[in-house]
């Protein structure tokens, strides 16, 4: 209890004092853009004035996914590793506010920290993806439904493979043996609950990837850079000119294809846009190595999977030998009316 009780006391010490910095690092316009022009010429000083002058957007952020067990000083940690990187990555010139963009990197280094680094939560990141993507299907259909959907329904529903259900199930599971989902995160700072943080975009959901390039005024620039009905797709999924965001299907029957064919074109144009964001700085993607093969035409090859989710092996492929046909015998009567005549 003492540990606990310490804890808190430099907590708040901490936050008064980074309340006391920004108070005492107000500056004009003039004079930030001045730090911005020392800060690129490599300046330190510099550096750390304008990181003082937003230590404090990390704390609401840390709050956000502060869990039980957990010490809110670890997560502001990774928070301000985030906006460490921030600083080194923004662009003044592009005239966007310096703390939307940050705000960015703090959430996705405190996220990190949470779904990966934690002690008590051991879900990989596509995992986390799964579960947020299921828990929202769910609620939709026990909406719909007036009851709770059978897995065979959700599954259909979401056109996933065992496999897919499996890791969102894991996942909940594990969720489940931490703390109930409509746990309050941090009972005494926030009503956010882990089912919320849960049902919260994470850094490759495709909302966030158009929403950053939205920031950034790099949209248009970055959808010229895919192809035609890749572009097309894109715009009216999303809403990216004005209308209501349409579904696969309502796609597909607006350019006479499949809804499975619509949903490959969108991953596939989603995989350019996140390597054209990537390129302009705006993201960052993972280094493993990325054998996919992004050629128009292509799509991930399934998996046939039974009930339990196991693989199932195709049947070997056996040559058909062709064999050369023996004359079929003749008709005895036929034989002996040749032989009379």
């Amino acid at each position: 209890m003492a540990t606990k009780g310490h804890s808190m006391d430099s907590t708040k010490q901490y936050i008064k004092a980074i309340s006391q910095i920004s108070d005492h690092t107000r500056t004009t316009k003039e004079e930030m853009q001045e730090l911005w022009k020392r800060v690129k010429r490599g300046d330190r000083r510099a550096k750390e004035r304008i990181m003082e002058m937003n230590l404090k957007l990390v704390i609401p952020t840390a709050k956000k996914f502060l869990y039980p067990g957990a010490d809110l000083m670890d997560l502001v940690e990774e928070g301000n590793l985030g906006l460490l990187h921030a600083i080194d990555k923004f662009e003044p010139s592009k005239g966007f506010r310096f703390s939307t963009y940050a705000s960015y990197w703090i959430e996705q280094y405190v996220r990190r920290s949470v779904e990966e680094n934690s002690k008590t939560i051991r879900i990989p990141p596509h995992a986390w993806t799964a579960l947020r993507k299921w828990l929202k299907q769910w609620d939709n259909m026990h909406g719909k439904l007036g009851r709770n959907p059978t897995l065979s329904e959700m599954a259909k529903k979401m056109h996933w493979n065992a496999n897919q259900v499996r890791t969102a199930l894991n996942a909940s599971e594990i969720m489940v043996g931490i703390t109930s989902l409509e746990s309050p995160l941090n009972a005494s700072e926030s009503d956010d609950t882990l089912g919320d943080m849960l049902h919260e975009d994470d850094s490759n959901a495709p909302e966030n990837l158009i929403s950053v390039l939205h920031l950034h005024d790099e949209l248009k620039l970055a959808l010229k850079e895919i192809g035609d009905r890749e572009r097309m797709i894109v715009e009216y999924r999303y809403g990216l000119t004005g209308q209501t965001p349409m579904t696969l299907h309502d796609i597909g029957k607006k350019l006479s294809l499949s809804r499975e064919r619509v949903r490959q074109i969108e991953e596939r144009a989603l995989l350019r846009l996140r390597r054209v964001a990537a390129k302009m700085g705006l993201i960052e993607i993972s280094k493993r190595p990325d054998h996919t093969n992004i050629q128009p035409g292509w799509h991930q090859p399934k998996i046939k999977t039974n009930l339990l989710g196991d693989s199932v092996p195709s049947k070997p492929y056996t040559p058909r030998i062709l064999t050369k046909k023996t004359p079929a015998k003749k008709n005895n009567k036929e034989e002996k009316i040749k032989t009379s005549g």
